[in-house]
């Protein structure tokens, strides 16, 4: 359930190796990114669902990001890490679901709960917003 992996350093975060692919070498303002106008885009959940399986949370609440723990570990066994359910629980499924189109790929920015929660309600397509490349400066910290 907990994952440990040797990990490398991306930006001023300790991510483990095999998520180096998956989170940005940057760091970034959530808040910015929600003010920023962007198109909403229909998409179908399941495009997304590989991120539920990544070690994309942290297992220990309030003790910054240990990216040891998934979303799929957390909706199988939700009593494991009730912190993170209660996140799911409690997320507004109405936002649209963020990324930022970097070096070829989209990067997930924010949303892995509402994914999750979706997941779970059986949700088969989701509204996401696609940023470009140029925001960068405008939402890195």
């Amino acid at each position: 359930m907990v994952f440990k992996r040797p990990g490398v350093v991306v930006g001023d975060k300790y991510v483990p190796a095999g998520l180096r692919d998956v989170v940005l070498p940057f760091n970034w303002d959530v808040h910015r990114v929600w003010q920023l106008p962007c198109p909403e885009e229909i998409r179908h959940r399941q495009t997304f669902d590989y991120l539920l399986e990544l070690p994309l949370w942290s297992s220990q609440p309030g003790s910054g990001m240990h990216f040891d723990l998934s979303p799929m570990a957390v909706i199988r066994e939700p009593e494991y890490a009730p912190h993170q359910t209660e996140r799911i629980l409690k997320t507004d499924t109405a936002y649209p679901l963020e990324f930022l189109e970097y070096r070829g790929q989209c990067w997930i920015l924010d949303g892995v709960h509402r994914l999750a929660k979706l997941y779970i309600s059986g949700v088969e397509r989701v509204d996401i917003r696609i940023h470009e490349e140029a925001v960068i400066p405008l939402i890195q910290v």
